[in-house]
């Protein structure tokens, strides 16, 4: 599994650290470790983090940053090491369950993702990082379907600041996964007022003109993310599967197979080009491609309906 984590991020956790360390010595090796992390040497960065805890093996701010470090490596499994160490040096300080929640987040593990969120956000003191800790417990609750517990998360952050971009958009999210399509239009609407070039906003809510049929709308709002993020593949993916929908086949095609150019690892792609094939009566590269949805693990993530379509496609028609 792939481990993303935003390079801000990383240098928030060097910030951190340094304007803990008075020492002389351990300040000029954490300004190395930055410079090399400004130039993505992160295993030149980790061997400098190796001498500070030789020296210092109690020092829980180099633990975090070594679990940090390892993060941005995607090598989730030891930077989970790092943050639990880390912890296990200073059990009440909310940065790092913040980064070890993070990570449980990334390894599907919501329930213990929730856990460290909560402990993060007791023992954080300012009120900004706290709702911003909330919103993030919304995500984890969303995803593992507690959904009226991601609600309520994100209707608290709201309260404390309407304007939060990633608590509308989260929000919007949500309102979906409960059938309130309208009331999830309304807030991600909301969010791109505030963000007009939020892509999240932008895609999400396109993804909800589709559940409502408008498909020229949806469109629009793929054509605007394609704008922001020229080679975004789910962008170009989802909007092909709108044109599907009103019976622009040769577009619906374009877009599509451009999709999987830039990521060709994604199933569903795969499932919307069948489609277009199915419509496009070219019944043998649908069942091809019928079968690398198979074989990309699409089943455990969306469903049976490609098994259904398979039975009917390519099965039947063979007796």
């Amino acid at each position: 599994m792939k481990f993303i984590i935003l390079p801000l991020l990383l240098m928030m956790t060097l910030s951190s650290v340094a304007q803990l360390n008075n020492h002389q010595a351990d300040s000029i090796l954490l300004g190395q470790i930055e410079t090399l992390v400004e130039a993505k040497k992160y295993d030149e960065a980790l061997d400098v983090v190796n001498q500070l805890i030789s020296i210092n093996n109690t020092n829980a701010e180099y633990f975090d940053l070594r679990g940090s470090l390892y993060m941005q490596k995607q090598i989730g499994d030891t930077a989970l090491f790092n943050f639990s160490a880390a912890i296990l040096l200073a059990p009440q300080n909310p940065l790092f369950y913040y980064h070890r929640a993070h990570i449980f987040y990334l390894m599907q593990m919501p329930d213990e993702s929730i856990e460290d969120y909560n402990k993060a956000i007791k023992y954080i003191n300012n009120d900004t990082l706290k709702y911003g800790l909330i919103c993030n417990r919304g995500n984890a609750r969303k995803m593992k379907r507690d959904f009226q517990a991601a609600y309520e998360d994100y209707k608290m952050v709201l309260d404390f600041d309407s304007t939060n971009v990633q608590a509308l958009v989260s929000l919007g999210g949500v309102l979906d996964d409960q059938g309130k399509l309208q009331e999830a239009i309304m807030y991600l609407e909301k969010a791109i007022r505030l963000a007009p070039n939020e892509v999240s906003a932008i895609g999400n809510l396109g993804f909800r003109y589709m559940d409502v049929g408008d498909y020229k709308k949806a469109i629009k709002q793929f054509s605007r993310v394609i704008e922001l993020s020229p080679d975004d593949p789910l962008a170009y993916n989802n909007m092909g599967y709108a044109k599907y929908k009103m019976n622009d086949l040769k577009n619906a095609l374009k877009d599509i197979q451009h999709s999987i150019k830039l990521y060709p690892a994604n199933s569903y792609a795969y499932r919307n080009r069948a489609l277009v094939y199915l419509a496009m009566k070219e019944t043998d590269k649908a069942c091809e491609d019928l079968q690398q949805e198979i074989n990309l693990g699409y089943t455990p993530r969306y469903g049976n309906d490609v098994q259904q379509l398979i039975e009917k496609h390519c099965i039947l028609k063979d007796l």
